[in-house]
């Protein structure tokens, strides 16, 4: 099927996309694509190489009569989050991404598409190879691991790059220039847990909740999408008599949970009790979300060939019941100076019980940073008092908006001429990388730019064709008439 995207125009993009769709590259295992882009690199740059962390980075001198323009580097990360339907077989380790063109989009079949950011590389190859797009001299930093840590852009070395303006085409709306971004920070929580022997008169089932949106943590967390670990506690609250053996929710620190699953057991006596409470929390789930989340469900069947035979005790249930219901995940609060923005959120990322603990990752976020130190000290009175370990590690910083940066300023009057519109100027509730690489070259500016896709990060992942054209002229244009040196 990828092979259909190849007469979608503007073709050099699309055949650049779809080699990129060809390459397993899921965060932490980037080797295949890397060394792919570096021999790219080596065929249509003037200089290509890796750093000491993997990221790839290449120049090309400016075309001629564009030599006295300021320089600029193009930014994208190669990595993407690996996320499949329920009964999708793909391992995203070895497999392909089949994609599929639908109603004016291009898709994947049952996993995430990649166009985050496999659309901002495909654009950065094809800027390289067309020897007919006017430019100055160009670098192209395309980093690794931005999905699970920002671990490339963490790692770049200061001053490696020499351009005084960047473009980062990590955005997903294809009319709006973002300027800032929230920081961010993962936590992590460990809970040692009790066990006690699972005694006859019990039977054991399966719990899952499943078949919800889930989203992006961060551009989707306003949207009150439900979390399907906090969905799954909430079902166990009022079930005194349950007893749970292990439970599991979300795979992605930056993704809303889709899915959490759980064993149980349950004495045969409370059987139809326990039954009949899956059938009320459907309905529950129904009434609340038949308009965000309609397919969204909860489903218990038995199982009689079980191989567990613990359970937590009462008093390591209700620690986990206490910690998982109490823990925010959501927004925390809105931007008092951009209205309609997020300021402060938490995500519930990754909940299991493992090895005898319960372990917990968190993605906050926030753009203050005194909102987050204050946000992080919460939770760590939560954990303390609830007898818990917890971590903070992966901290990146916020991007402050420059509403009088030039190469905004040049953007904008790109745009306004290519489009006969203005563009959206804002900041996102989101983690870019342009934070983390302008903090380690202090003179540089920097906008994100992207196409236009919808539900990034869930196997609902598309890109729009149209909007895919226009973002490719509007780089082009933009580099076309980068400001001349002083």
């Amino acid at each position: 099927m990828n092979e259909n995207i190849l007469a979608l125009e503007p073709k050099i993009v699309w055949k650049n996309f779809r080699e990129i769709t060809l390459i397993p590259r899921p965060s932490k295992h980037e080797e295949k694509i890397t060394d792919y882009l570096l021999k790219f690199g080596q065929q249509y740059a003037d200089k290509a190489y890796k750093d000491s962390i993997g990221n790839v980075i290449w120049f090309k001198k400016a075309t001629q009569g564009m030599e006295n323009r300021q320089s600029i580097v193009l930014q994208a990360h190669c990595d993407m989050v690996p996320q499949k339907d329920e009964n999708k077989k793909h391992d995203f380790i070895t497999d392909s991404i089949t994609t599929i063109i639908e109603n004016g989009f291009v898709k994947a079949d049952g996993t995430t598409l990649g166009a985050d950011d496999g659309a901002g590389v495909a654009t950065i190859m094809s800027i390289f190879e067309d020897d007919s797009i006017q430019h100055p001299d160009i670098e192209a930093l395309i980093t690794i691991d931005e999905e699970t840590g920002l671990t490339g852009a963490n790692g770049l070395k200061e001053n490696t790059l020499s351009s005084k303006f960047l473009l980062n085409l990590d955005s997903e709306e294809d009319n709006i220039f973002y300027i800032g971004c929230a920081g961010g920070v993962n936590i992590h929580i460990y809970k040692d847990l009790e066990y006690e022997d699972v005694s006859n008169d019990y039977k054991c089932f399966s719990v899952k909740i499943s078949n919800f949106l889930g989203g992006h943590s961060g551009s989707d967390i306003h949207k009150n999408r439900p979390n399907a670990i906090k969905l799954l506690f909430r079902f166990f609250n009022n079930l005194n008599f349950l007893k749970l053996s292990s439970f599991s929710g979300g795979n992605m620190h930056n993704a809303i949970p889709r899915e959490a699953s759980a064993i149980v057991f349950v004495k045969k006596t409370d059987e139809a009790t326990f039954v009949n409470a899956a059938k009320d929390f459907q309905n529950i789930l129904f009434k609340e979300y038949h308009k965000s989340d309609p397919d969204g469900k909860i489903t218990i069947s038995e199982i009689t060939d079980n191989q567990e035979n613990k359970y937590l005790t009462d008093n390591s249930f209700r620690t986990v019941k206490m910690i998982i219901n109490t823990i925010l995940s959501g927004v925390y609060a809105m931007s008092a100076d951009m209205p309609g923005l997020v300021e402060t959120s938490n995500n519930l990322s990754v909940a299991k019980t493992s090895d005898k603990k319960l372990q917990i990752l968190c993605l906050m976020r926030s753009s203050s940073q005194t909102q987050c130190d204050y946000l992080k000290d919460v939770m760590k009175f939560q954990a303390e008092y609830l007898g818990a370990q917890i971590y903070f590690t992966d901290e990146y910083p916020g991007w402050q908006p420059d509403t009088e940066s030039v190469l905004l300023k040049e953007a904008i009057k790109v745009y306004e001429q290519l489009f006969d519109s203005k563009p959206i100027v804002t900041a996102i509730h989101a983690g870019l990388e342009c934070g983390i690489i302008t903090a380690k070259h202090p003179d540089m500016q920097a906008i994100s730019i992207g196409p236009t896709m919808f539900g990034v990060h869930t196997p609902s992942e598309r890109l729009e064709i149209k909007s895919v054209s226009k973002f490719y002229k509007l780089i082009c244009e933009i580099l076309k008439n980068s400001p001349l040196k002083k």
